[in-house]
C-alpha cells in the first residue's frame, strides 16, 4: 500500500544543504578566486574555441579546454550538486579592453564544464542579459524577472543551476539574498505540517507570453518533490501564480496563498537569510534544487547601469526529476508564431 511519506518527505533533512547563514563566518568559504593562471587558461581556451569555427552554443567543453582551472570547476560543481548549493567565483576578466562577445565565449565555456546549458525564453536565447528592460515590471504579464529592477522575492529558476555574471552593478540597490530551501522544509515539517501537502500538490503558474500558438498560458508545477530518496524544490515567482488565474478563471484561495506566505515568511527570517552584494567580476552560481533567491530593487545611476549575465544549466548526468515537477528544466521550448 502506497504512503504518504512515498510522496511527502515528513522528516527533517540533515546534510551541507540544510544551512543557515550562521554556517559560514566568512564570505572566503563560499568564494573563489579566477587566478592569474586561470585567467590565461581562459584566454588560450578562447583562442581555441574561436579556431572551431562553432556558434557559441554548439562549444562544448571539449573546444574549450582547460587545466587547472578545469579541475577548480569540478570542485565547484561538487559543491553545488552535493554541498551547500551556491558559490561565488570572483576576478572573470571582464575589462572595457575586452570585447563583449569575448566576455561572453569565455563564461559559455567555463559553464559548459559544470553542465549543459539550455534555453531561456521563447526566443531560444541561451545567455540572457539581466537588466532594467523598462517595460512595466512584472504587472506587465509579459514580464520575466531578468527584464526588471523592481524587487524579486524569494524563487528560483527553471534548470539545476543558475549563474549570474555581473559586468556592472547599479547605483544603489540589488542586494542578493539566498536561503535553503532545504532548511525552509525543515521549518515546515516541524511548524506548520499541515501546510506540505499544497507545496506537494503544487501551483498554476503563467506562462508570461512564452507559450507557442496553441499552447496553454499556464502550467502547474509542485514547490517540493520527494523522488528517489532526494528532496528538490522549484518555487518560481509568486507574481507567476498571482497572474496565472486569469487564464483558467480559479482565484488563489486562502489556504493557498497561507502556503505561500508561510513559505515567503521562512525564506525572509533574519537567522535563514544570507545577503551578498554581486560586485564585476563575479559570477553567482546557485542549485535551484536546494537554494532559492531574492534580489533588492535597484535603481541605476546617471553614469552607469546595472547588468548580468544569466546562464541556466544542468549538472552532467544530473536526475532526472519526477512529472510535474521542475517545469521548463530542460529549457524553454521555441515559441513559433
Amino acid at each position: 500500500m502506497t504512503a504518504v511519506s512515498d510522496f511527502i518527505r515528513t522528516e527533517t533533512i540533515t546534510g551541507p544543504a540544510a544551512w543557515v547563514p550562521d554556517d559560514f563566518s566568512d564570505p572566503s568559504l563560499w568564494t573563489i578566486s579566477i587566478t592569474a593562471d586561470d585567467t590565461a587558461e581562459l584566454f588560450a581556451a578562447l583562442g581555441h574555441a574561436r579556431s572551431t569555427g562553432k556558434e557559441m552554443r554548439d562549444i562544448t567543453r571539449s573546444d574549450f579546454p582547460l587545466d587547472g582551472l578545469a579541475r577548480k570547476l569540478a570542485d565547484v560543481s561538487r559543491e553545488l550538486v552535493f554541498g551547500r548549493g551556491f558559490v561565488v567565483l570572483n576576478g572573470f576578466p571582464i575589462g572595457d579592453d575586452i570585447p563583449r562577445a569575448d566576455v561572453e565565449l569565455m563564461y559559455w565555456g567555463l559553464c559548459a564544464h559544470l553542465g549543459i546549458a539550455v534555453t531561456q525564453n521563447g526566443l531560444g536565447e541561451i545567455i540572457v542579459a539581466v537588466r532594467n528592460y523598462r517595460n512595466g515590471g512584472l504587472s506587465n504579464t509579459a514580464t520575466r524577472g531578468y527584464q526588471t529592477n523592481e524587487p524579486l522575492p524569494f524563487h528560483t529558476d527553471s534548470p539545476d543551476i543558475v549563474g549570474l555574471l555581473c559586468l556592472t552593478s547599479s547605483g544603489e540597490g540589488g542586494v542578493s539574498s539566498l536561503t535553503s530551501s532545504m532548511t525552509i522544509h525543515n521549518e515546515l515539517v516541524r511548524n506548520h505540517r499541515e501546510l506540505l501537502g499544497l507545496y506537494y500538490a503544487g501551483f498554476y503558474y503563467d506562462r508570461r507570453d512564452e507559450q507557442a500558438s496553441g499552447e496553454r498560458p499556464y502550467y502547474r508545477n509542485s514547490v517540493y518533490a520527494w523522488h528517489d530518496g532526494i528532496l528538490t524544490c522549484r518555487y518560481y515567482l509568486r507574481q507567476f501564480i498571482e497572474s496565472a488565474h486569469q487564464w483558467y478563471g480559479i482565484e488563489v484561495s486562502a489556504v493557498e496563498r497561507l502556503a505561500l506566505d508561510t513559505f515567503e515568511a521562512i525564506a525572509n527570517r533574519p537567522e535563514f537569510k544570507l545577503n551578498m552584494q554581486i560586485r564585476p567580476g563575479d559570477i553567482q552560481l546557485l542549485n535551484n534544487n536546494v537554494v532559492v533567491h531574492a534580489r533588492d530593487a535597484f535603481v541605476d545611476s546617471a553614469e552607469i547601469s546595472r547588468e548580468l549575465l544569466r546562464l541556466w544549466l544542468n549538472p552532467f548526468d544530473a536526475p532526472t526529476p519526477p512529472p510535474g515537477h521542475a517545469a521548463f528544466r530542460e529549457g524553454m521550448p521555441l515559441k513559433r508564431s
